[in-house]
């Protein structure tokens, strides 16, 4: 079993629960412990010590969880890296061409920009759209 699998039996189904072998509780402990941590972080934190049973802690994130959700939460789901950088970049009125550009002409990394870009959005989108304009120009 995958580990989604797993965390989709501990809240949905007590019987495909009852299918998952210790060792794959065991694999997957750190992940699924992980994952709880955003709702539970207290609760995680106490049950990641190295020499806890993690089979044990698998069972008890089921029986603990269980009680209280009858489906997966929606808290289980969050977005990827893929997913945040389209939604950067759809607000990002600038190409990315032009920021590779400024970043080759100015000598300066990509890190730098993006930075600018998040702390001075403002400045740093009229000076790019300047640059832009020049290179355009030539």
């Amino acid at each position: 079993m995958e580990i989604f699998d797993i965390t989709k039996a501990i809240f949905e189904s007590e019987t495909n629960y009852k299918e998952v072998t210790n060792v794959e509780k065991s694999k997957n402990f750190f992940m699924i412990n992980r994952m709880f941590a955003r709702k539970y972080p207290q609760q995680a934190n106490i049950l990641q010590h190295i020499k806890i049973n993690s089979i044990s802690v698998v069972d008890f994130w089921q029986q603990f969880l269980s009680k209280q959700y009858n489906k997966t939460p929606y808290w289980m789901f969050i977005k990827g890296i893929k997913k945040t950088q389209e939604v950067k970049e759809k607000k990002q009125t600038i190409s990315n061409d032009i920021i590779k550009e400024y970043c080759k002409s100015y000598k300066i990394d990509r890190k730098t920009v993006d930075d600018a870009l998040l702390f001075f959005n403002e400045e740093m989108i009229k000076e790019l759209k300047i640059f832009e304009k020049t290179i355009k120009e030539k």
